[in-house]
């Protein structure tokens, strides 16, 4: 059953769906009407309401996607088909440690809290107040701060944290941070980076070859949707465009 002050998905098709968290004297306004959110307190989740033009939306469980997808955005994002691929491939877990470089807009901070909990700790770093102020803006919107310590600084030689599970660099200059990644890993264990260049993507490679770090390497997600029709189901015509390569290695000691 549905409280105030929980977070729902509000569903009519996918251009109008928005995410809001219920509170009882609100009224919701869309281009179909609006809606009393006190009506939401008490319904089931897949119950349907109507604005007060008629129009019909459903109340749906967010899913992880809409809590990135849906942030406030002054940044690029890391987008979900980014992140499948990142959390296949990271060492992380209920639990883990992990560090962040570059906040962004939050939405990577926000999926990976999300995948730590309860236990674990995400430690963001974001050199920008205005980016910083809005990331924890999403966090909080999400409900997932408790599992964020996040710290408006530039690191340029080394994290606060030791010993941690994994850590992601978001930043134009990923291979700068390399010997920090090192110092604060735990051996065996991964570091990642997107890059949007393949200037970039060479740079980082080549110093994680020379800093420790083996089990390297580098891909990019594409995803295509596939349009359902009677008699004519095909696939999108346009693929969404380049968002990043992303780059993995694994920490070795220096023996």
């Amino acid at each position: 059953m549905i409280a105030e002050g929980d977070l729902i998905l509000l569903y009519r098709d996918s251009k109008r769906n928005y995410l809001i968290r219920v509170a009882k004297e609100d009224k919701f306004h869309t281009d179909r009407g609006y809606i009393n959110t006190r009506d939401i307190v008490g319904k089931e989740f897949g119950s349907l309401l109507r604005t007060n033009l008629g129009d019909v939306f459903y109340i749906l469980k967010p899913t992880l996607y809409e809590l990135m997808m849906k942030v406030n955005r002054n940044t690029q994002i890391i987008y979900p088909k980014d992140l499948g691929i990142i959390l296949t491939k990271a060492t992380v877990y209920p639990g883990a440690k992990v560090i962040e470089v570059g906040m962004g807009s939050g939405a990577f901070t926000s999926a990976m809290a999300y995948f730590i909990r309860p236990d674990g700790k995400i430690y963001s770093y974001e050199r920008r107040a205005d980016l910083f102020n809005n990331a924890l803006k999403n966090i909080r919107k999400n409900g997932l701060e408790r599992y964020v310590e996040a710290r408006q600084k530039e690191i340029t030689d080394s994290f606060e944290e030791t010993d941690v599970d994994f850590i992601m660099v978001d930043i134009g200059s990923p291979w700068v941070l390399v010997d920090a990644a090192y110092k604060a890993l735990k051996p065996g264990h991964r570091m990642a980076s997107i890059c949007p260049t393949f200037e970039q993507l060479t740079q980082t490679v080549f110093t994680l070859e020379e800093k420790g770090f083996t089990n390297i390497e580098t891909l990019e997600v594409l995803v295509r949707r596939i349009l359902v029709r009677p008699n004519k189901t095909r696939p999108e015509q346009q693929i969404p465009s380049h968002t990043g390569f992303l780059v993995f290695a694994s920490k070795i000691t220096k023996d």
